[in-house]
């Protein structure tokens, strides 16, 4: 097997992308779908997602920074780019030769941009997120600049982000919706977005003329739970091999500090993945791995270089044997939403958190999960 050649694999599902991307454009309604390709593409590869992304019917990319967006026009040359976080100060002569737009969210910003007229901008303001975002007034007074400038078009867009759409209670939700509803209502015509992955999924009321979705793009639930409930398919598939196999007597440990202790004889398989490839230390004890599509528990302290899982009685495991770290074996899921719960936190860390060391990123054209 390929990945015996390496220490691990990262595979990604395109048609998974495509499928992700059509479900978003059915829970949009009609709004456009701007898919958020931003970390490299949430670690899963921006160039490949990007083109899978906009051929299932995306319209634009989203890129957290200019040298992101820039990476991306290499490679899809008309493609229409949006830059979510403000420019670093200096970037802005450089905009137009990547040919983007960007992102207006404080007053210095737009001085920085207000003579670049060729420059498309999407004014953001903030509705309750209280990071970046400018106030009604301010993004209304900026509006009037553009609209009585000499390129009235570069108003390319009226902006918003929800603070708490992935949350069971919405009253913060409607909140920011009515407040984004205000402003949009006085200001000069051009599309308007507010709506992230939850947003999309969950409340296609506020999808507007468009909406932002980046985790869903890559089959995970932005709330969480399952991808496959949200009708998403996953997209990465992580997996390592068994490099060895020993057998612990009763009272034998494994790993740092003996925190895995044989109660009865057992047999132990280890996987050369540790927390610098990615993996969690806080998935020692907790986490769990496919191999040959059972269940396997990771045991011991997980290290830097490696992990040992212990092989439940009758799997008759050995050396060169693939094992499942994130992603489908046979009939069964590691998904990203479940390691995430077993460290506190969110799946967008367990993902952007996949390193390359040593690892070969390949890509599939077709899904192997399709239900």
């Amino acid at each position: 097997m390929a990945v015996q050649r390496h220490r691990s694999l990262v595979e990604i599902d395109l048609a998974a992308v495509t499928a992700n991307v059509q479900r978003l454009l059915d829970a949009a309604g009609g709004a456009e779908v701007w898919a958020v390709v931003k970390a490299n593409a949430y670690g899963h590869g921006a160039i490949d997602v990007a083109h899978a992304a906009i051929a299932a019917g995306a319209t634009k990319l989203c890129t957290a920074t200019l040298d992101e967006a820039r990476a991306v026009r290499v490679e899809l040359p008309t493609v229409s780019l949006l830059v979510l976080s403000p420019l670093t100060a200096g970037e802005e002569a450089a905009v137009a030769e990547v040919g983007c737009a960007v992102t207006v969210s404080t007053l210095e910003g737009w001085d920085r941009l207000r003579d670049h007229h060729e420059v498309d901008v999407h004014v953001k303001v903030d509705t309750g997120m209280g990071r970046w975002g400018l106030s009604a007034d301010e993004a209304l007074a900026i509006a009037d600049q553009i609209v009585s400038g000499p390129r009235p078009e570069r108003l390319a867009g009226l902006m918003s982000h929800l603070a708490t759409a992935d949350e069971a209670d919405r009253s913060f939700v409607d909140q920011q919706a009515e407040a984004f509803r205000a402003i949009a209502a006085v200001f000069p015509p051009c599309p308007r977005h507010l709506s992230n992955s939850a947003a999309t999924l969950r409340y296609p009321e506020l999808a507007f003329d468009a909406v932002r979705p980046g985790l869903a793009v890559y089959g995970i639930d932005p709330l969480g739970v399952s991808g496959a409930d949200c009708g998403l398919l996953p997209v990465m598939r992580w997996s390592s091999t068994v490099r060895s196999l020993r057998a612990l007597a009763v009272g034998e440990s494994t790993g740092y500090g003996r925190r895995f202790v044989a109660a009865e004889p057992c047999r132990v398989a280890l996987v050369p993945i540790g927390y610098a490839d990615g993996y969690p230390r806080g998935l020692s004890g907790l986490g769990e791995v496919l191999i040959r599509g059972q269940r396997c528990s990771v045991a011991a302290t997980v290290s830097m270089d490696q992990l040992t899982v212990v092989l439940p009685e009758g799997l008759e495991a050995k050396e060169g044997d693939e094992v499942v770290l994130l992603g489908v074996d046979g009939d069964d899921l590691v998904s990203a939403e479940e390691l995430a719960r077993h460290v506190r936190t969110v799946p967008y860390e367990i993902i952007c958190g996949v390193r390359p060391r040593s690892s070969v990123g390949t890509v599939r054209g077709c899904s192997d999960s399709t239900s």
